[in-house]
């Protein structure tokens, strides 16, 4: 899983892997019979652990906590792993880079179409694009660690965390009280894009 995180498919080596798994080449070919075979197993593994954590659509809970509850999971070890497999697979090309599978709404854009129905958040809000904001909140910092940094001035994780946490409450609570204003066209549903 390692291997493959750090260097991508197309770089891991299974001397590597190998080495770190204390099995033998011969071993790894029997159960999984080839390099491809092996990747395939942990994505599908990381995979239905990362829907059972995130696709599912929890619609019943307030959006801050459902929300919240993502940072949280995308702060664990295996979770930062799975990033960083989606980045190698975006990177090289790979179309079952999606983190869910086809045919699957995610789990958040469930979450804030139930809070949008709830009256919890503006309901005129885009919410795919609403979705693809709180997604950035959650995942830069694990998928972009160098630019994060940088953007932060070098904040400690757990300051940077808390300051997170604290962004997401305060937006959701005003995405609520700012449902009557008038919102720019390119953030509204079948709204016009920016030229």
């Amino acid at each position: 899983m390692r291997e493959f995180a750090k260097y991508g498919f197309a770089g891991a080596r299974v001397e590597r892997i190998v080495s770190r798994a204390d099995v033998s080449p011969r071993s790894l070919y029997y159960h999984f019979d080839s390099k491809r075979g092996l990747y395939d197993a942990v994505r599908e593994r990381l995979s239905s652990q990362h829907f059972e954590d995130f696709v599912r659509g929890v619609t019943d809970e307030p959006l801050a906590d459902r929300l919240l509850a993502n940072i949280d999971v995308a702060m664990t070890p295996r979770w930062q792993t799975w990033a960083r497999m989606l980045m190698w697979e975006a990177l090289d090309g790979g179309a079952g880079s999606a983190p869910y599978p086809e045919g699957t709404v995610p789990g958040d854009l469930l979450a804030i179409r139930a809070a949008q129905e709830r009256g919890e958040i503006d309901p005129e809000l885009d919410p795919h694009v609403l979705t693809l904001a709180f997604i950035a909140i959650t995942f830069w910092p694990t998928m972009f660690p160098q630019s994060t940094k940088r953007l932060t001035e070098g904040m400690p994780k757990d300051e940077l965390l808390r300051a997170r946490k604290d962004l997401v409450r305060a937006l959701v609570r005003r995405l609520g009280e700012d449902a009557g204003r008038e919102l720019p066209a390119a953030v509204v549903p079948g709204g016009e894009e920016p030229r």
